[in-house]
């Protein structure tokens, strides 16, 4: 399907979009309009077709300097994220089509990015260049789609499948004391991620060092580079350098626990059959458990090969800004997918066009179209868009507990990068939402605050991992407290507070 958009007046999109019931439920940073084109699209035009139902019928998107705030009609998301989790818990035929859809769109994103990657576009026509990424985008598209479906449209603090499989366990528990403790055993996934894959291949290297040359030593952690270095790409790069490999390789021969990992993931599957025994959880709850494993580590997954799939696309953004004579390849990453064969064959839209969506743009999706605004036109209609809230007054806010334990510390507010080097050991990291190229400063925290996430996100797995208090979903962390603020995090009931 081809996407035409743009150049409508404000007027016009105004008329057909829904204005005075709006929330911003996610923003994301280093963010591109390549990254968030088919989430809109999938809102509004797939999710009726593949059983996620007809309640959301416009989404806008606002990018400011690579940060891009999502925004919903209130009611339209609640009936939307509610339906979608009734459904994966309820529905288990309809759960078991998506998942293997998912499985299928992903497995040919990995591989159609591999193919990119490995292509020398130089050598190829425009033609040639068309043809191998409709391939990719198709899959890109179905992937994003159907990966959001499958994870229970989580954003923003609205962990609506999450807390959906907490309050029936909950229930089924008949509300024990010590909940959250099972809650952080039960829902840890023993299926081993790709990131833990690397980690051990690094390992296993490591072990046999010392039996080995220095130049097959080096010949094979090259090896291991090109098949993990995009695992902390994100979206926007850059992919994991070869020398950060080598640092890795020499700690681990100083530290072997990386050899561990197989053996700790039996070991915590045989920790939480034994309580699920002592719980005697009948077959429903053992299914709610099994549902709440296979969303995190799908979640895991997706977002892996989200990175990769943008880690291949650099190639083509490259080539594409050899031949314009664009000194900034990322600027060619705020096109939008479908206007990608225009962009080759007619240089439409202009580099400065997409300068300009990189500083301040908007994209809206509604049953009536989609549009593109940038420049003084996107910033004009975000005036009408904008929240005024003041959250000067609130003290504290409550999430959901990833990881037990109470602890005070000094507030940072880490969101990308090069937010890291203000943290100190010790430090509360507040974020939007964490990601694994924020994973040194997560390691000095004494807590871990993020205003999205549930069961499944990577702050929450991340922090099981460390063992520190963890508390996700707050919705608006990061807009109450501010660096250098003193905080109580008690993870075991979910709320963080300043104190003086």
């Amino acid at each position: 399907m081809i996407y035409e958009g743009g150049g409508e007046s404000n007027e016009r999109i105004e008329k057909n979009m829904k204005l005075n019931n709006l929330e911003t439920y996610e923003r994301v940073y280093s963010s591109h309009w390549f990254l968030t084109s088919y989430n809109g699209i999938g809102f509004v035009f797939d999710f009726p077709k593949i059983g996620g139902g007809n309640f959301i019928s416009q989404v806008i998107y606002k990018m400011e300097n690579q940060m891009c705030g999502y925004i919903f009609d209130r009611e339209e998301f609640e009936k939307a994220a509610n339906f979608t989790a009734n459904k994966l818990i309820n529905d288990l035929k309809w759960k078991e089509k998506i998942y293997q859809k998912i499985n299928y769109y992903t497995e040919h994103y990995f591989e159609a990015g591999e193919k990119l990657k490995k292509t020398n576009l130089s050598l190829l026509s425009d033609k040639k260049i068309i043809q191998i990424i409709r391939k990719i985008i198709n899959f890109q598209h179905y992937h994003q789609v159907y990966s959001v479906l499958a994870n229970g449209i989580v954003l923003d603090g609205r962990n609506h499948l999450s807390n959906k499989i907490r309050e029936e366990l909950k229930r089924g528990l008949k509300y024990p004391k010590n909940f959250e403790k099972y809650w952080s055993l039960l829902s840890q996934t023993t299926k081993i991620s790709l990131r833990q894959r690397k980690d051990y291949d690094i390992a296993q290297l490591a072990k046999k060092t010392s039996k080995l040359s220095k130049s097959v030593v080096k010949t094979r952690l090259k090896k291991l580079h090109s098949k993990y270095c995009w695992l902390d790409y994100n979206n926007m790069g850059p992919a994991t350098s070869l020398s950060k490999f080598e640092q890795e390789l020499n700690e681990v021969v100083q530290n072997k626990k990386n050899l561990l990992i197989p053996n700790q993931l039996v070991i915590l599957k045989e920790k939480q059959k034994k309580l699920i025994r002592k719980l005697n959880l009948d077959n429903r709850l053992k299914f709610l458990v099994t549902l709440a494993q296979g969303v995190i580590w799908q979640k895991g997954y997706r977002k892996d090969v989200q990175y990769h799939g943008f880690y291949c696309y650099e190639n083509l953004f490259r080539e594409l800004a050899r031949r314009k004579k664009v000194l900034d390849w990322q600027t060619l990453s705020f096109l939008f997918p479908w206007e990608v064969e225009k962009c080759i064959k007619s240089n439409y839209p202009s580099i400065s066009e997409l300068k300009q969506r990189r500083k301040f743009s908007i994209f809206t999706v509604a049953k009536s179209g989609i549009d593109i605004l940038s420049g003084e036109k996107a910033k004009i209609f975000a005036k009408k868009i904008e929240s005024s809230e003041d959250y000067s007054d609130i003290k504290e806010v409550r999430g959901q507990c990833a990881y037990v334990g109470k602890v005070c510390g000094k507030v940072k507010i880490i969101q990308i990068p090069a937010d890291m080097k203000k943290m100190n050991h010790g430090d509360v990291l507040i974020s939007q939402a964490t990601s694994p190229d924020l994973l040194l400063a997560m390691k000095k925290a004494s807590a871990i605050v993020t205003n999205t996430g549930g069961l499944i996100c990577h702050a929450a797995i991340t922090a099981r991992e460390l063992k520190i208090p963890c508390i996700v979903g707050t919705g608006k962390a990061t807009l109450i407290f501010k660096d250098g603020d003193m905080v109580e995090v008690d993870a075991n009931k979910g709320m963080v507070k300043k104190i003086d």
